[in-house]
């Protein structure tokens, strides 16, 4: 059925003013937060940016008419929801890198979009000015309809960028830049652009909806011919995992994966073929028979995920991806125990659970997401005060805490290291402990260690070696992301000068014992360069047995044995050592 809308030319043009209006807020708030400075958990970031695009999407989407008294109050009530996420994100994500936040943030774009898709079809029936069909084909047009068309805006941007760049390359050939300034350098034309072509994408795909069904209706069809094949696969596996045995795909770590996604794609492709207007499955008998024992044992996958799953937190414990994973295996085991169910049973009960499966299924996707991102099921704290149980139970050692799943896991991380810092058994290990003590430091802290002067005074010179001038220590702070270590201990770093290249001019040759490695500064015309560089230091090798050896001459430069080549006087740089060369 067509399910067109039919916008006024007014409603049409609040759309398009609603997606530029979105696209100037992003750019206020990204520009504000430059100007001032802001960190990058800001709540502007958090807060005002995720609840605008959600409205936004929501309005342009849903809309009618402006004049819905209704509408505003959903959209309000939804924008308070977001914001409120938003303060939960800021407050845990506390302590994490800037690239972390970034990470975070991202997550959390995606599991607004998601909710945005599973609430609309309910916002957009509560909206209709007519709606004769029964709720579950609604539901089922809708989210085809809102899938696609979210689809079709990332198609759009694209193309309308594509268009950009060829216009702005093409008067850049002929010496006009103004175009490539103003189309990839101008921050609020980006914006706005970016709003306006996906409120006209929007328009053009509610108004046209006959043909957003068009290409519906081509993959309906596709769908229609992979359900078969994914149901003998699964059959045909399930009928040689007793044979083979249990164990056998108890040692992969992907287990839980691979089961989830392919009850996954089974009932999605189900769902998409035996949609509600259709009584049967469009299949000859046999097929249709394949397909449903295909879902009756598709929960059989399910519970197999949740016994991998089971097994890996019995051995490792919660971890915030475990979370997610058991979540999302609950829906699964959820979906496919309905598709059972409503294949056992006979007459209209069969039509009426097929039918209720997929709204419900989204209800219980909706409250997941959103549990998920509040304080009940936050799985950084979930995964953080069973990593912490473990330790402290004596499951795992010092050793084997995971340092980087603290790190990564906001608040309660970071106060599970402060934890750790007090630890006499955990800082007892000097490496362990440079490694807690650099990741509470932090960015700013750890970036305010490292400078010249400090670098001065924490690396040692080896015996014989005049002090560098201070333009050399000035100019090696440009690598100071890999000068941190020599900063962590008196001496963790020695530097001495040494001959690299028989120019008569020594080279500055830096031994770091904390990372292993070896880091060669030559002076060329422009100063202080890294030349070279290892991380293939002699595992044995001790700040003194360098002293020794440079002491009896033993630190000498080996000419290598395998050459360049010249070509027609044109010098090909060859790089060996990766290869089993020969002796």
């Amino acid at each position: 059925m067509d399910h067109a809308d039919e916008l006024s030319p007014a409603t049409r043009a609040g759309i398009i003013v609603v997606g530029a209006l979105q696209g100037f807020i992003c750019y206020l708030v990204t520009w504000y937060m430059a100007w001032a400075s802001l960190p990058a958990d800001t709540v502007w970031l958090m807060c005002v940016i995720p609840a605008t695009v959600v409205v936004s999407t929501a309005l342009s989407l849903s809309v009618t008419s402006f004049r819905q008294p209704v509408m505003w109050l959903v959209l309000l009530g939804m924008a308070a929801v977001v914001g409120g996420m938003g303060v939960w994100l800021k407050w845990r994500i506390q302590g994490m890198e800037r690239w972390n936040v970034q990470d975070a943030l991202t997550i959390f774009g995606i599991h607004l979009l998601l909710m945005s898709l599973l609430i609309l079809p309910w916002l957009q029936r509560r909206l209709a000015v007519t709606s004769q069909d029964a709720f579950e084909v609604w539901f089922h047009d809708k989210n085809w309809l809102n899938v696609l068309t979210i689809l079709l805006i990332f198609l759009s941007n694209g193309l309308f960028w594509l268009v950009l760049y060829l216009w702005a390359e093409l008067f850049e050939l002929i010496g006009i830049d103004a175009f490539h300034t103003l189309f990839f350098k101008t921050d609020w034309f980006i914006a706005v652009a970016m709003g306006v072509v996906s409120a006209c994408t929007v328009v053009l795909a509610r108004t046209q909806a006959r043909r957003v069904q068009a290409l519906q209706n081509l993959l309906t069809p596709i769908a229609t011919g992979l359900l078969p094949l994914v149901a003998v696969l699964s059959l045909i596996f399930i009928a040689v995992l007793p044979f083979v045995g249990f164990e056998a795909i108890s040692r992969r770590t992907s287990v839980a994966g691979l089961m989830v996604g392919l009850v996954l794609l089974l009932l999605v492709l189900v769902t998409v073929v035996w949609h509600p207007r259709r009584e049967t499955l469009p299949y000859y008998s046999p097929l249709r028979t394949l397909v449903r024992v295909a879902l009756l044992i598709s929960p059989v996958y399910a519970l197999l995920a949740v016994w991998a799953l089971w097994l890996r937190i019995g051995q490792y414990g919660w971890s915030p991806e475990r979370v997610c994973a058991a979540l999302i295996t609950l829906i699964a085991l959820v979906w496919a125990s309905g598709f059972c169910i409503s294949v056992n049973v006979r007459g209209r009960t069969t039509q009426r659970i097929r039918r209720s499966l997929a709204p419900a299924v989204g209800l219980l996707s909706l409250t997941i997401l959103f549990l998920l991102n509040t304080p009940l099921l936050d799985p950084w704290r979930i995964g953080v005060a069973s990593h912490m149980a473990r330790y402290q139970e004596g499951k795992i050692n010092a050793a084997q805490v995971s340092l980087y799943m603290l790190s990564h896991s906001g608040r309660k991380g970071r106060e599970a290291m402060l934890t750790l810092q007090k630890d006499p058994t955990f800082i007892a290990d000097a490496a362990r402990k440079r490694s807690l003590d650099g990741l509470l430091a932090g960015e700013k802290s750890k970036a305010q260690l490292v400078t010249a002067a400090t670098l001065e005074k924490a690396i040692q010179l080896a015996p014989g070696m005049a002090p560098p001038d201070k333009a050399f220590w000035q100019a090696v702070m440009k690598y100071q992301y890999r000068l941190e270590s020599c900063t962590y201990e008196t001496g963790g770093c020695v530097l001495m000068a040494q001959d690299l290249n028989n120019d008569g001019s020594p080279e500055a040759v830096l031994y770091q014992f904390i990372d292993r490695g070896i880091l060669v500064f030559t002076h060329s015309a422009g100063g202080w360069v890294l030349a070279g560089d290892t991380v293939d230091m002699p595992q044995g090798l001790t700040r003194e047995d360098l002293n020794r050896a440079i002491q009896q001459g033993k630190v000498r430069a080996v000419v290598k044995p395998w050459a360049d080549i010249s070509l027609s006087g044109e010098r090909i740089e060859m790089h060996y050592g990766r290869f089993d060369n020969p002796q």
